[in-house]
């Protein structure tokens, strides 16, 4: 698990967070209080954590001792959640495929993801990585401009 988000989240809700997740692994499921980082997506890049405007997201190794029980809450919030699911409610279902866009299949999922990484890791430098991304994301349905 990478990052977790704590206590100071609980009845905000604020998503400046997953405006700025390259990943989209934030997730703010129907029915809960609070935000939640899918410990599986998450590519430890750190984008979120400044932009939280309460200080509710830590690195799994600083999460304050009084708010150590929201390390299971995320993992318990995750088995009670479909993600699945929740991309659904936030791209309004199959709103994105009826209007001409497509989705990513795993495979490329997971390859953008893996360069991100690279980049994030500063094992890659960042111009390098946009040769392999933006192929990567048009063939997701997203268009790539300069600018």
């Amino acid at each position: 698990m990478a990052y977790v988000i704590c206590e100071p989240c609980v009845d905000v809700k604020d998503t400046a967070c997953v405006a700025v997740c390259p990943v989209d692994c934030i997730y703010d499921f129907d029915g809960e209080n609070m935000l939640f980082i899918e410990p599986e997506e998450c590519i430890d890049c750190d984008a979120c954590r400044p932009e939280c405007p309460v200080e509710a997201i830590f690195p799994l190794a600083e999460v304050p001792g009084q708010w150590q029980h929201y390390v299971a809450m995320n993992i318990e919030a995750f088995e009670r959640h479909s993600v699945e699911a929740a991309h659904d409610e936030d791209a309004g279902g199959d709103a994105a495929a009826a209007a001409g866009g497509s989705t990513a299949s795993s495979a490329e999922t997971a390859a953008v993801k893996a360069v991100l990484v690279e980049v994030a890791a500063k094992d890659v430098a960042p111009e390098a990585a946009l040769e392999t991304l933006v192929p990567l994301l048009e063939k997701c349905g997203i268009t790539v401009t300069d600018g």
